[in-house]
């Protein structure tokens, strides 16, 4: 299948297909069997559980999403004869750490052959990891488009205060039922813009990574989820009035920014630098009781439009050999260690330790990806070219009421530059930061940008 070929191809007849050969030379497949976004959705839950083979699913959700869609799911299996058992969380919010996943597996019915999710985001994770100890079938009854994690086989956590993302089961089917996912509250709406917006980050990012490290990339993948952003842009208006055709563009571009990830074997279709800024905030907001972390999604439409000023920033300049040569050489990575801790807090010491491991800043390594660099210079600002402007990515958050800088909630511009520098650091990927560290333009980029 080549790119053009996917950017026209239905969800439903991408998730009918058996895999599919791409023209990257790899074979794209998912374990996902349904993906259901329409009105009334719900009502086809027992005949899906059926196929699924369960007789007794075990229902996992949160307070918030029980009430907006849990009782409708359980009168659903009543009606049909389906019994369940169900743990839902007692108080919101539900955190993506150790102990929800532990509360989760010691509520379990042993009696119970699948587990349904009935939630969004942390739910949505908790679930995947609870189906992989349990080694049960997963499904997921979704209540809100905010974020892309539906079909994807990864569960987003915090694990002794670092982010990170575990391998985890994928969903059985989603559901997404319309009448539900158009009554969630606005800033999850929000949140689902957000986080496609930063595909156009992430998307960027793994082509300049493909020029400079030789990571695998795959133009069909890119396309795919390109396609789901340009209809999520287009209907992005519709979501104030709640449109059901906006709502539905919305949450098929979260499924299918998962399905890439999931066809890939990697974050890199739907997650870049913008999406550390945010790590970095939620990591901040468990070490210290002053800061603040919204909607993941929130956080990443706002890093979205930071991104986007740092790549404005970043192909206006001129790469000088010799001082990024001498950056490297005087760095000191102790006292940047130092620096981690001290405003990340204790998460960053898994930071720390994976630099040990895979070292990015040897000065070997620097000076191979500093070569790529400077001989491909023409051809990276050519792919930085093909980002939208800050302006009209700023434009359409506002259209729709999203927050747009993280001064709303309680961050200085200081704090901002030093998010900004350290977002190289959460995961070993090659994103925007990283690149400036290596022309040695970090941080007089960062003072000119925050």
């Amino acid at each position: 299948m080549t790119a053009e070929e996917i950017k026209n191809t239905a969800l439903s007849a991408l998730v009918e297909m058996d895999g599919f050969d791409c023209a990257c030379g790899r074979r794209h497949s998912t374990a996902i069997k349904h993906v259901i976004i329409e009105d009334g959705a719900v009502r086809r839950l027992p005949a899906l559980l059926r196929e699924c083979g369960s007789k007794r699913p075990f229902i996992l959700s949160g307070a918030a999403s029980f009430a907006a869609a849990g009782q409708l799911v359980e009168e659903q299996l009543a009606s049909a004869g389906i019994g369940f058992s169900e743990y839902v969380f007692p108080q919101p919010p539900v955190s993506p750490a150790e102990w929800a996943v532990g509360s989760a597996a010691m509520h379990f019915d042993a009696r119970c052959d699948s587990i349904l999710a009935v939630g969004s985001g942390v739910i949505n994770d908790i679930a995947k990891l609870l189906s992989s100890l349990t080694g049960l079938p997963f499904s997921i009854v979704a209540t809100a488009p905010s974020m892309d994690g539906y079909a994807s086989a990864t569960s987003s956590m915090e694990r002794d205060g670092l982010k990170i993302s575990l391998p985890s089961t994928g969903a059985w089917a989603v559901i997404g039922d319309l009448d539900i996912l158009a009554q969630a509250p606005l800033s999850l709406l929000q949140a689902g813009v957000g986080d496609m917006l930063a595909k156009t980050i992430s998307l960027c990012e793994w082509k300049l990574a493909n020029r400079i490290t030789g990571e695998y990339y795959c133009p069909t993948l890119a396309a795919m989820v390109e396609g789901a952003l340009e209809k999520v842009v287009a209907a992005a208006p519709g979501l104030l009035s709640r449109d059901h055709e906006a709502v539905k563009a919305l949450m098929e571009g979260m499924v299918i920014s998962g399905l890439a990830m999931q066809y890939a074997g990697l974050s890199r279709p739907a997650s870049g630098m913008e999406h550390y800024f945010s790590h970095i905030w939620d990591m901040r907001a468990l070490a210290f009781p002053e800061a603040q972390a919204r909607p993941h999604g929130i956080q990443c439409g706002i890093a979205t439009l930071y991104s986007l000023r740092v790549y404005e920033w970043l192909r206006n300049i001129k790469p000088n050999r010799e001082k990024a040569l001498e950056h490297a050489a005087s760095f000191s990575y102790e006292a940047w260690s130092r620096d981690l801790l001290q405003f990340i807090g204790p998460g960053a010491r898994a930071m720390i330790d994976e630099e040990k491991q895979d070292p990015k800043y040897a000065l070997s390594a620097h000076a191979l990806r500093l070569e790529q660099i400077l001989r491909q210079w023409d051809e990276l600002t050519a792919i930085m070219d093909s980002l939208p402007s800050c302006e009209r990515i700023l434009a359409l958050m506002k259209s729709i009421g999203a927050p747009v800088s993280a001064e709303e909630f309680g961050y200085t511009p200081a704090d901002l530059r030093r998010t900004f520098t350290m977002t190289k650091d959460i995961r070993n990927k090659y994103i925007g930061s990283l690149l400036l560290w290596d022309l040695g333009l970090l941080d007089r980029a960062a003072d000119s940008i925050f």
